[in-house]
């Protein structure tokens, strides 16, 4: 199962608009994030700001390209190139927020 993160903004009428790219990840790799982040994914349709997901993004990032080998237990557990789809999907994640900091974060399961 997949779960879909996105960015959204409030229109003046009340109704929002999508903004930036989805960002999808494995609902099983939330383990993972949490470890390298701190950030525990549930399933919630609005998140917050995205700029406040920021600091927690670039930690996981750091986290994961300094020292991925404190990390090898979770490619032995969800495969070979986990550390690496995460760390894209930090990356991705990360430049949409900076690209839309006043957005709202929000995610759903991928159907």
């Amino acid at each position: 199962m997949k779960y879909r993160f996105y960015l959204r903004l409030t229109i003046p009428d009340g109704n929002w608009i999508k903004v930036g790219d989805n960002h999808e990840i494995l609902w099983d790799n939330r383990d993972l994030i949490k470890a390298s982040s701190g950030w525990l994914i549930v399933n919630q349709e609005k998140i917050g700001t995205a700029s406040d997901f920021v600091p927690t993004l670039h930690r996981g990032i750091i986290e994961l390209k300094n020292s991925s080998e404190a990390y090898t237990e979770y490619e032995l557990h969800h495969g070979l190139g986990t550390i690496k789809k995460v760390l894209s999907f930090y990356e991705k994640l990360l430049h949409d927020c900076q690209q839309y900091p006043y957005s709202e974060l929000c995610g759903g399961i991928a159907g």
